[in-house]
Formats: C-alpha cells, sequence, structure tokens
C-alpha cells in the first residue's frame, strides 16, 4: 500500500499536518484524521517500519470509550508497563515532566487530549517488535497511556472516568497481502 512519507520527517523543518493529509490517498479513507494526525504523521517512522505491511487498507477503526478499570487492562509487549508505570508515577514526583504540554493538559482535564489507538483480539498475534500481543494491545499513545495509568493509580482528583480510545481491528498476519 503506497502512503505518501511525512516530509522532514526527523528535522526541524517536518511538513506541518494540514499539508500531508492533503496528499493522504483516498483509498486509506478508513483511516480517521484524528488516527492520521496522531500516530501516521506524529510517530512516521514506527507506522511505516512497524505497520505498514500489515495490510492497513483493512484496518478498522471505531471510537469508543473506556472506564479507568478498563484503560487498565490495555497491555503492551514485553515490560513496557513497567517503563509507562514508572513515566506515570514520575508525572506526580517530577516538576520537569509536569510542565511539558501534554502533562498540563492531562492534569487539568484529567483525560487525554487525544484518544490512545488499542487493536482488540489480538492475543493471538506477534507485535511487529516481537512477542505475542495482549488481548488488548496498545499500539499509539504510550505517553498517554503512562500518565493516565499513573492518574489513576494515584487517584488524580481531576480524573475522568471515561476516557476516548480507537478501537482497532486489523488482519491477522498472512490473512491479506502486504
Amino acid at each position: 500500500m503506497k502512503v505518501p512519507e511525512v516530509k522532514g520527517y526527523g528535522d526541524l523543518e517536518v511538513e506541518p499536518f494540514e499539508e500531508y493529509y492533503a496528499r493522504w490517498p483516498a483509498n486509506l479513507s478508513n483511516f480517521p484524521t484524528c488516527v492520521i494526525q496522531n500516530w501516521v504523521h506524529r510517530h512516521w517512522q514506527d507506522f511505516h517500519d512497524l505497520w505498514l505491511d500489515r495490510g492497513i487498507e483493512h484496518f478498522i477503526f471505531q471510537q469508543n470509550v473506556f472506564t479507568s478499570p478498563q484503560i487498565m487492562q490495555i497491555g503492551h509487549v514485553g515490560n513496557w508497563l513497567d517503563t509507562m508505570d514508572y513515566w506515570g508515577d514520575e508525572l506526580f514526583r517530577n516538576r520537569q515532566r509536569q510542565d511539558t504540554w501534554l502533562a498540563k493538559y492531562m492534569l487539568t482535564h484529567g483525560t487525554s487530549p487525544a484518544p490512545i489507538i488499542v487493536a482488540k483480539d489480538t492475543h493471538d498475534q506477534e507485535h511487529p517488535r516481537g512477542g505475542a500481543m495482549h488481548p488488548l494491545q496498545l499500539i499509539e499513545g504510550h505517553m498517554r497511556l503512562s500518565y493516565l495509568r499513573g492518574m489513576i493509580r494515584h487517584n488524580h482528583p481531576a480524573l475522568q472516568g471515561r476516557h476516548s480510545v480507537w478501537l482497532l481491528n486489523f488482519p491477522k498476519t498472512g490473512e491479506v497481502d502486504g
């Protein structure tokens, strides 16, 4: 599947999202604008290297709402959740982390500024980085999930009870030609 490269990715002069979006192919209309902006454009290299050969034209995104207990059920490969929980704890003890735009937003609003992307029913699949996926596998939004988990575990007073999530269904490896 031909997906346009983000011009200048990795440089100081990265292509603005609006210009990139204007080049987005019509045959990938299954990708919501929010997903293109927060996953493809913002994390181009990872998207290109890890997901482009997974039959992306067959990806199905569904906006959903998770409760805080459901957020805590989202998994990741290896020991990533340990690292993410460390980042979530740092949100409450590290001033530099608290002063980032993301931390300020989340501590004030009690949720993330954009939905994280979670693949569902992936327990029988391997993550492109290696290792078995979880039934609810984090795909994009590592820092947002880290902060949400931290806010939940620390019972942050501004924490909302519901959080927007993109649920992703994608074809199992071998079901479609990449």
